[in-house]
């Protein structure tokens, strides 16, 4: 497999310290891009989290999901890979955390909205951040403290001599970048199928099987009154759901969701990717499940025919110049001012 090496440095490892009522997590970065150009340690936020258990809940899920190989190809042991750190982004108004799992079969995403944040970030833009056993260790353990203080990247009066720079070497597997970028034209293409309020997503979740049916078999999670249902066949709001015990990665949200919505693209072939939105408070939990198991999100292709059109890459540069991280896509506003169509802007 075609693969390179990762480099994460960071000033010292993330961390969460109690001091009487007060949790502070620390978040440490590694080199990225902010609004004024490449960092070597980003400094995206520094302030309270209004949910401090939910939060915590959901950052180890994101950890997790990046840990996780879902599926094995038959004969061949799981390669024991050291899983690349989570993905951060800061887009003005909110965090956005990310990670693909070790198969490349599943993608979580966690964003903490404005609600969620008692003071905006302090700047725009995306890098990796330490996501090492003994932080995760001690975010399973927070309890009720209120609020929580969060850093991602480096307090102002911290400098590298309060510590070494830890630096890890990660065999990143080319197929797992890929897998991010595929993800996203995906969902592009995805509409809303339905939505239950919690109680019955609890229901359905905890009712998911535990392994994995045969290869090849597609499920289908519908509507059924108030609830949805596992069923082998298509039909009207049914959303393609190829192993199904993948969407149990949802399990430790549960408790804390309002609402669960399904997605999946437009049209009736079977073999479809789908995605499940949890509501939470002032948050928003995403799990894209693949179209099969053995399916990696890496192989879809879907970006092909924008890689060999010749100015694909201008374009790009074009529209990216003109988000600038903000939170919001308008496509109607970037069309005008990129004087693109809007089915090249998505």
């Amino acid at each position: 497999m075609t693969g390179l090496e990762q480099t994460y440095r960071y000033v010292r490892p993330s961390a969460l310290t109690l001091d009487g009522a007060e949790a502070d997590l620390l978040l440490s970065t590694s080199g990225g891009r902010t609004a004024s150009g490449s960092a070597v340690h980003p400094r995206f936020f520094d302030g309270i989290l209004e949910h401090p258990v939910e939060a915590a809940a959901a950052l180890l899920t994101v950890a997790k999901v990046a840990r996780t190989r879902f599926y094995v190809p038959p004969g061949m042991l799981a390669a024991i890979l050291r899983a690349a750190d989570p993905v951060v982004t800061s887009n003005g108004d909110r965090l956005r955390f990310e990670s693909l799992s070790a198969c490349c079969g599943v993608y979580a995403r966690l964003d903490l909205l404005p609600g969620s944040l008692a003071s905006p970030p302090l700047d725009t833009g995306t890098t990796n951040v330490d996501f090492n056993p003994p932080m995760r260790a001690a975010l399973a353990q927070l309890s009720t403290h209120d609020p929580l203080h969060l850093r991602v990247g480096e307090a102002l009066q911290v400098t590298t001599f309060h510590g070494s720079v830890v630096e890890e070497r990660v065999p990143l597997p080319s197929r797992w970048l890929k897998g991010f970028a595929e993800v996203q034209a995906v969902a592009a293409t995805m509409v809303p199928a339905f939505e239950v309020a919690a109680l019955e997503a609890r229901r359905f979740v905890q009712s998911l099987p535990t392994a994995q049916a045969p290869r090849g078999t597609t499920m289908y999670a519908a509507p059924a009154g108030r609830g949805i249902r596992l069923t082998g066949r298509q039909g009207p709001q049914a959303v393609p759901l190829a192993a199904p015990d993948r969407l149990r990665a949802l399990a430790p949200l549960l408790r804390y969701a309002t609402a669960l919505r399904a997605y999946a693209p437009s049209g009736s072939a079977a073999a479809q990717a789908s995605a499940w939105e949890l509501d939470l408070a002032d948050a928003r939990f995403t799990l894209t499940i693949s179209p099969e198991a053995s399916r990696g999100f890496s192989g879809e292709g879907g970006l092909l025919r924008d890689l060999v059109d010749e100015t694909s890459g201008d374009d790009a540069d074009l529209v990216a110049a003109l988000l600038a991280f903000e939170p919001r896509i308008d496509v109607e506003r970037l069309s005008r001012e990129a004087a693109l169509p809007q089915d090249r802007i998505l």
